[in-house]
This record gives C-alpha cells, sequence and structure tokens, in this order.
C-alpha cells in the first residue's frame, strides 16, 4: 500500500465519530480494493464509503465493509 495510503487510513483510524466517508470527483488511490480492504481493518467505526466518480458503494455488514448498491448506502436511507 503506498504511504498516501497508510496517511488516509491513519487520519480515518483517528477520526472515531465518523461514520460515513463519500468521495465525489476523486478517488484517493488507484488501487480502490486494497485501500477497502485497509480502512475496513483499520477504521472499525465507518460504516459506510461510497466513490461516487467509479459507482462503488460500501457498507459495514458483520464487521467488514462490503460492496453494496447505491439505494443501500446511507445517503439514500430516511
Amino acid at each position: 500500500m503506498p504511504d498516501v495510503d497508510k496517511h488516509i487510513v491513519n487520519l480515518l483510524a483517528g477520526l472515531v465519530h465518523l461514520r460515513i466517508l463519500e468521495f465525489d470527483q476523486e478517488c484517493p488511490t488507484e488501487d480502490v480494493d486494497q485501500f477497502i480492504v485497509e480502512v475496513s481493518d483499520r477504521v472499525p467505526h465507518l460504516e459506510y464509503i461510497s466513490i461516487h466518480r467509479l459507482d462503488h458503494y460500501y457498507k459495514r455488514v458483520g464487521g467488514e465493509l462490503v460492496i453494496c448498491d447505491g439505494m443501500e448506502h446511507s445517503r439514500f436511507e430516511l
């Protein structure tokens, strides 16, 4: 994992009240799958991640971030 990704994951781990993370235009990394695995392991309080430009949505199920569709993501829940 590149150093920039490690710094982002470390920052997210420190933001303990953060539950939802959305990237609207730019993804912070080229290896999205590895980034999600690292975030899932190191940032257990994060419940949702979306990367809109890539149409990737993740939600925490059973302690892991798993792929979901946009309608299952929190921004669409009431």
